[in-house]
């Protein structure tokens, strides 16, 4: 996947001197309403000491180059640091990034291709040894070996490869690459420099993803890195995490315990964004949802990394329960629903039968389907909540209540030949969200003579045989397909362009679900990742997502929230917008 979860269009003023729950303004621990965490600190405190428990779903690794999951990438900061990271802040300011191993941010030249850092002194390994430039280079080459170390983004080898000589990682062809990733340079021991394969405005925020984790090239385990990393950070692996591996009847499950204990390498002094506080991290893997609701509400858990947060059956119950609703933040986790409308499949060819979609929807009973104000928030663009600039307007209103304009719906259907609707079917993925999404899309189509059969698929082959195959949707006659969607990190660059750029289209894996052709629209996009400016850049990025809107290739749905529990001992829980989750790198236990 490109990108599952970049240009920031609004500059964030982050300050990057102070830790969060230490000075940050914050309500007290005796409060007894929810959503704290959201724009302040809940239960600020400097205590250090305790063990903080943590508990997560399946983790598919703990090496910072094979990790795709926001839950674990959050759990990463803990041992792992970037020349830059995102900032401990909660609300907006948390879209921004701060310097971490580097001094400052990224200086610029060249245009946006060239970016520089210089290290801290005083950063240290584990056993003692400098960070030095060359750490951060070889880090870094490792998101390059593909064939070895699978799993992780690709932002990077997007950003530095060069297509003419690919670089295989640094596990391969050493006499045809004896300087390593020509893309990067290290001058001296403290200086690391980036040049890029095109403008990338949002350089920062690729960095601030674990996959540019230092690492010492002596100690790289290859593919089995992920059982003891080397840590960079205020902790350590107390020892290899060797997960039990079980298999039942629908599928496999990694089962086990990661346990962090302080790094004494660490040097406060040198780290502005983590707090330190526990002198022990415990991390339960592979539990079921079930199974993490019931430990955080009886008090044997502190905090699911997973951020899925708790299970429909458990929300209503907790938020009846005074003390319990008292330790719960509702964010928006970041993920957009919406349909994409392939325009190769009949007759989404016709712009005017996917705006009679657009209208016909009931984006109201979609929402109360989904938990209503605590599951969902309406969505009326492709610009989501969560990313930096938004508002954005729509171009399609939802109707009085939100319940669709069945009068524009019969319109548009009279403008592309099916006054009196059509037929087309519905890929979903066949349970959960997207299931009960494509129910609700389906009845509230047949108002306007739209009959839209649903077809779900296992989620396990929804990305390959299902959205993510152009060919599979062109042959099933899929005119609407479910998806969800997410940026890797905070900024439109990482969101609109995967999904509208015609160039990338791959016959599988495909994440253009609407397969649109607009290649002025992807130059666009391009213009706007490549825009140093930042106000420039939010003013082409309005136009990339008006632009889009009006080709409606995609209804945008829901955007998801989720009601996320702490337990009582927890102190400076914040919500964290990149992971959607409680920042890990500030939290205590009392």
């Amino acid at each position: 996947m490109t990108a599952v979860r970049a240009v920031a269009v609004t500059l964030l003023l982050v300050v990057s001197g102070c830790r969060v729950g230490v000075h940050s303004p914050a309500s007290g621990a005796g409060a007894t309403s929810g959503n704290l965490g959201l724009t302040g600190v809940r239960a600020p405190s400097e205590t250090a000491g305790g063990t903080l428990r943590l508990v997560a779903g399946p983790i598919a690794s703990l090496d910072p180059t094979r990790s795709y999951q926001y839950g674990s990438w959050n759990f990463m900061r803990l041992y792992t640091r970037q020349l830059v990271t995102f900032a401990p802040r909660p609300g907006p300011a948390g879209a921004g990034v701060v310097p971490d191993l580097a001094a400052s941010l990224g200086r610029v030249s060249n245009g946006g291709r060239s970016w520089t850092y210089t290290l801290r002194t005083g950063i240290r390994f584990e056993n003692g040894q400098p960070i030095t430039a060359v750490d951060v280079k070889y880090g870094i080459e490792r998101a390059f070996a593909a064939g070895t170390l699978a799993g992780g983004p690709s932002w990077l080898v997007q950003l530095l490869d060069n297509p003419k000589d690919p670089f295989p990682g640094p596990y391969q062809d050493k006499d045809l690459h004896k300087g390593g990733l020509a893309a990067i340079t290290t001058p001296d021991a403290r200086t690391v420099v980036f040049r890029l394969t095109k403008p990338f405005a949002d350089f920062d925020r690729v960095l601030a993803l674990p996959d540019a984790s230092p690492v010492p090239a002596a100690l790289d385990t290859g593919k089995d890195y992920g059982a003891k990393p080397v840590s960079s950070g205020p902790y350590r692996f107390a020892g290899p995490y060797h997960p039990t591996i079980t298999t039942t009847t629908t599928g496999t499950a990694s089962h086990g315990t990661v346990v962090l204990v302080r790094n004494t390498q660490w040097d406060r002094r040198t780290d502005l964004v983590r707090t330190a506080l526990p002198d022990r991290i415990e991390l339960v893997v592979g539990l079921t949802p079930t199974e993490r609701d019931a430990r955080l509400r009886d008090g044997g858990a502190d905090l699911d990394i997973t951020g899925s947060g708790l299970q429909p059956d458990s929300v209503a119950s907790t938020l009846r329960d005074r003390d319990l609703a008292a330790r719960t933040d509702n964010p928006i986790n970041s993920s957009l629903r919406m349909l994409a409308l392939p325009a190769t499949v009949a007759p989404m060819r016709n712009p005017h039968c996917r705006y009679a979609v657009q209208y016909a929807v009931d984006k109201a009973a979609i929402k109360d389907g989904l938990g209503g104000d605590y599951g969902a928030t309406l969505a009326t663009s492709l610009w989501p909540r969560t990313l930096p600039g938004y508002p954005a307007s729509a171009p399609f209103p939802s109707g009085e209540g939100n319940h669709g304009d069945l009068a524009r719906a019969r319109g548009e259907l009279a403008a592309c030949g099916h006054p009196g609707g059509f037929s087309t079917r519905i890929a979903t993925v066949g349970s959960g969200r997207s299931l009960r999404i494509a129910q609700e899309v389906s009845t509230a189509l047949a108002r306007v003579g739209i009959e839209a059969e649903v077809r779900p698929f296992p989620e396990e082959v929804f990305l390959t045989s299902g959205a993510g195959a152009p060919k599979a949707i062109a042959d099933g006659g899929y005119g609407i397909v479910v998806v969800s969607w997410s940026a890797d990190f905070p900024s439109l660059a990482a969101f609109l362009p995967p999904l509208l750029d015609s160039r990338n289209t791959a016959s599988l894996g495909n994440t253009n679900y609407a397969q649109l052709s607009d290649l002025g629209l992807a130059r666009l996009a391009d213009s706007a990742a490549g825009e140093v400016d930042p106000v420039v850049a939010g003013e082409l990025w309005r136009r990339v997502n008006a632009v889009a809107m009006q080709r409606a290739g995609y209804v945008p749905l829901v955007e998801d929230k989720v009601v996320l529990l702490t337990s009582a001992r927890v102190r400076n829980a914040y919500v964290q917008v990149v992971w959607g989750n409680h920042d890990l790198v500030s939290v205590g236990v009392a």
